[in-house]
């Protein structure tokens, strides 16, 4: 029987997942102002991160698709294209954490598109279906990756990003733009409408408290002392390392709640962190895993 089909967030990646307007002049020599193909120029957009770890545990696959018509305008190559991808990976996936927290990567694909009608380098100097505003990157990431457009969402910054979500099937109402003049400011916001939370006001001191429960509630794997340490230990040397202040930490048998000082987005990011390297963990020791794999 083929597995059920997934639900995805479609992301643009310049300017939705790392900054792109408002890099140094540096970034575009030799290339076209907008066309990111130095690396060392791959930074994420304040945020972006937690909203991703957000969305991912909350189930969604997480797809970039990204015009890249540099190579076609002869900026730079595909290799360029993959080593800005690859610095975002680093910045996504930092190898001071656990490579188990999120299997092998955050992000679960990266599309690009070449092609650009107005360039002369051949063969990307042609219409091509991928290109958006055309629906070619999501139609073929959804059947690659078994994903259901009807339950998925596009955010992206350009009308674009939104036309080529639509064309390929996503509903109008599922797809978020971003950016400064934008109903959504950045990613982080769009992952809270997502994820239906309320979004913080700048005058308030944000206090988030999130709670875990236990794969079988009527069990309480808590109560063995060596799980209920670790996983308190695990919980505090993240507090420590993300530099987010934890404020309390109650267990009990089959639960474990956490305060916060940071906004809910970021402490849905904390407690995604926690529950993964926790089950990581139990599973290598008891062989079952600790909390369900999505909240």
């Amino acid at each position: 029987m083929p597995p059920s089909p997934r639900r995805a967030i479609f992301l643009d990646r310049d300017d939705t997942v790392n900054r792109n307007a408002d890099l140094p002049d540096a970034a575009w020599e030799g290339v076209k102002w907008g066309d990111l193909l130095k690396p060392e120029f791959a930074l994420l957009i304040e945020g972006s991160r937690d909203a991703l770890i957000a969305l991912k545990d909350a189930g969604y696959r997480l797809i970039v698709i990204t015009n890249q018509g540099g190579v076609a305008r002869q900026g730079g190559t595909l290799s360029d294209v993959n080593a800005v991808n690859d610095q975002l990976r680093t910045l996504l996936n930092p190898t001071s954490e656990p490579a188990s927290i999120f299997g092998d990567q955050l992000i679960d694909a990266w599309y690009a598109c070449p092609f650009h009608p107005d360039a002369d380098s051949e063969p990307f100097n042609t219409e091509h279906n991928w290109r958006k505003p055309n629906p070619g990157m999501i139609s073929a990431a959804a059947e690659e990756h078994n994903i259901d457009l009807a339950v998925s969402y596009m955010i992206g910054d350009k009308q674009r990003d939104l036309d080529a979500a639509t064309s390929a099937g996503i509903p109008v109402s599922q797809t978020i733009h971003v950016g400064p003049n934008a109903p959504c400011p950045d990613l982080a916001h769009a992952a809270r409408v997502i994820l239906k939370l309320n979004h913080p006001s700048k005058a308030d001191q944000p206090t988030s408290t999130v709670t875990l429960s236990t794969i079988k509630e009527n069990t309480a794997p808590l109560a063995d002392e060596r799980i209920r340490k670790t996983v308190e230990s695990a919980a505090n040397a993240l507090a420590e390392r993300t530099g987010i202040k934890l404020t309390a930490l109650t267990l009990v048998d089959s639960q474990i709640t956490a305060t916060l000082a940071i906004h809910q987005l970021g402490a849905l990011a904390f407690m995604a962190e926690l529950r993964r390297s926790t089950n990581a963990w139990h599973m290598h020791t008891h062989g079952s895993l600790l909390w369900p794999e999505h909240h």
